[in-house]
């Protein structure tokens, strides 16, 4: 069922699983404006992936941030990020922004980022009274403590928590992604807050899952053999853990894709071990067969807000092993199915023990999390609609006096 908005466009009212969406989301247009660079990382590539399942369903929707090539039209400089050169901060032309801005006619804007674009953002949605959402991705408190001293991690993680506290003083409504940033939020007075789930991309849904390609061992028996890592090459992802179990466990073969500080860390493993594939920076679709050449997703990281790249694993029915304190493994009606590394285990520990389970015993663990994606993406877009109905306030009856909104992570 299709219905048109009042610019005419055509929108759909009806849902893949037959569910009816609000009317209201039909008078949706939607702002998205982020310091991220688009599809370079785990926030540029966020907004695509919820850009591609809200477009059927909204009047408009779109994102103004960096590109992955430096856009003159756009950004009045560009730098290397402090800590990462494979990144970069960048300052843009606040008249391009403010002139995207006038041509979309947003009736909500997010902003998902700290910097000069988010900023622009907020600055535009206050002069015109446009409700504004911010969306908090990273602890960078967390960041700060791996990466600095107390010394001097203490007073810039108090200084950019009492920028964050500013920042969603403004908002209207503030979106967490998992219970801990929820938490953090409602400690800081924001006036609405919800956690959200993460779409994952509909390609990674459509196409067929193929066949684990595995390697055959004597007994017969498949097992995980083939493990890919993917995700920023930084010390917080712990991907000296992939290098360890790749010196450890030579029948293995093991890769590992991304881009980072750490990135010659890994080429020179790379080198000196057959079994380990350095696959470098990915696009969305090679990450795809990435994941499809594998048998296991890992993600060791000591600081994960969610784990996208761990839902996608799961779309292509892959198996995923990932520390406890990933976002991920939060939401219940999927985190059944994961492989968890313990807090006090390395993860060549945790591979010795499920590189000997057969694939019948690692399926039936799997197969909850894998028969539960399509249902967790489909709720993940309702909620997101729904939300956004009442940032924006177009419907107005939904809102409910209270500030806050208790936590929904039921699936």
């Amino acid at each position: 069922m299709t219905t048109k908005t009042s610019r005419g466009r055509v929108v759909q009212s009806q849902m893949n699983d037959g569910t009816m969406v609000p009317p209201s989301a039909g008078r949706l247009r939607i702002a998205i404006v982020s310091d991220a660079i688009v599809g370079r990382n785990g926030v540029g590539t966020f907004y695509l992936d919820l850009i591609e399942h809200l477009t059927p369903f909204v009047d408009s929707i779109d994102l103004i941030a960096p590109q992955q090539e430096r856009c003159r039209e756009m950004e009045r400089l560009s730098i290397p990020m402090p800590g990462d050169s494979t990144q970069r901060l960048a300052l843009p032309h606040g008249r391009h922004v403010t002139e995207r801005l006038d041509r979309m006619a947003p009736n909500l804007i997010i902003v998902p980022t700290l910097g000069a674009f988010s900023y622009l953002g907020l600055r535009y949605a206050k002069r015109n009274g446009i409700p504004l959402v911010i969306v908090n991705h990273t602890s960078f408190g967390q960041l700060f403590r791996l990466y600095w001293s107390k010394l001097v991690a203490g007073p810039m993680t108090w200084a950019l928590n009492r920028l964050n506290r500013w920042l969603m003083r403004q908002a209207d409504a503030v979106v967490a992604l998992n219970a801990e940033a929820y938490q953090e939020a409602s400690q800081w007075d924001a006036k609405l807050v919800r956690v959200m789930g993460t779409p994952v991309a509909a390609d990674f849904l459509r196409r067929p899952s193929v066949r684990r390609p595995g390697l055959v061992q004597n007994d017969g028996a498949t097992g995980i053999r083939r493990t890919v890592f993917v995700g920023r090459l930084a010390a917080e992802k712990r991907v000296g853990d992939l290098i360890e179990a790749a010196e450890r466990f030579p029948d293995c073969r093991f890769a590992i894709a991304g881009d980072g500080p750490m990135r010659d860390q890994v080429e020179s493993a790379a080198q000196r071990l057959p079994n380990l594939q350095y696959l470098g920076w990915l696009s969305r679709d090679q990450v795809l067969g990435a994941l499809d050449e594998a048998d296991a997703l890992v993600l060791p990281s000591m600081i994960e807000s969610f784990g996208t790249v761990a839902l996608e694993a799961m779309a292509r029915r892959r198996y995923v092993i990932v520390r406890r304190d990933c976002g991920i493994a939060k939401w219940p009606s999927i985190s059944a199915g994961l492989f968890y590394i313990e807090d006090d285990q390395s993860f060549a520990d945790r591979f010795e023990s499920l590189r000997m389970m057969d694939d019948e015993s690692l399926n039936q663990v799997a197969g909850k999390s894998w028969n539960a994606v399509t249902d967790f993406n489909q709720h993940t877009v309702r909620v997101w609609l729904q939300f956004l109905i009442d940032a924006a306030r177009l419907d107005e009856h939904r809102v409910v006096g209270q500030r806050r909104v208790p936590v929904d992570q039921s699936v």
